[in-house]
């Protein structure tokens, strides 16, 4: 075997490629590591047909140079409004601020229609549920985890959100020291999926048990 690859000579080369013209294109990483000089003709030569080669992963590279900015950018945009967030739930001087901040930011920002906070303390500003009921009506939802996201029964969202609020899915995060829970609605029923990541709901949860604990 390696007697008749020492003898493999060009024109046996030259053969083979022309009874497989498409074995460039099978192959084009090759192509692409040829330096043959240009010759004209009615067929697209090897130094133009690797020109090409060379345009497309340029345009694959530029457009994932593209991508990566619009990233950046977008990840510019989503910390200078959670910074705002963070600040104005920080600077509410009570627990209607507190979630009236939420609400805002959720909605503007984060296209999430109601966003609200139920307590398992007795509060005369926002509703609020017992301990015992919620783990009655969520402890399976929850499971081992702080939050969950997914999609309720009628009575179960009605703990968080008012009757006239048609809420197709939600996301729920239990608050720090057992002081209730914080919970996002939308109307949409896929809006909200079990297998989304909950690290920012988990964020803005402490941010929000931290205010609480000092105004409550």
């Amino acid at each position: 075997m390696e007697q008749d690859k020492d003898q493999l000579s060009a024109r046996d080369v030259a053969a083979f490629l022309k009874e497989h013209p498409e074995f460039f294109r099978n192959f084009p990483e090759i192509v692409a590591q040829l330096d043959v000089p240009h010759e004209t003709g009615a067929t697209v030569s090897l130094v133009e047909y690797q020109s090409k080669i060379l345009r497309n992963k340029n345009n694959e590279l530029h457009e994932r140079l593209q991508q990566l900015v619009e990233n950046a950018r977008r990840n510019d945009r989503l910390f200078e409004q959670t910074r705002k967030l963070t600040l104005d739930l920080l600077d509410a001087q009570s627990i209607e601020e507190v979630e009236q901040s939420l609400q805002q930011c959720m909605n503007a920002v984060y296209n999430v229609d109601y966003a609200c906070i139920t307590l398992f303390v007795p509060s005369m500003t926002l509703q609020s549920i017992t301990e015992v009921d919620m783990q009655f009506q969520l402890v399976r939802h929850f499971g081992r985890k702080h939050a969950f996201c997914g999609q309720l029964s009628e009575d179960q969202m009605e703990l968080f959100f008012q009757e006239n609020n048609p809420v197709g899915s939600m996301a729920a995060c239990l608050l720090k020291n057992d002081l209730g829970i914080l919970a996002l609605g939308h109307k949409e029923q896929d809006y909200f999926k079990s297998n989304m990541d909950t690290l920012f709901l988990n964020y803005v949860s402490e941010i929000v048990s931290r205010r609480l604990d000092i105004l409550l």
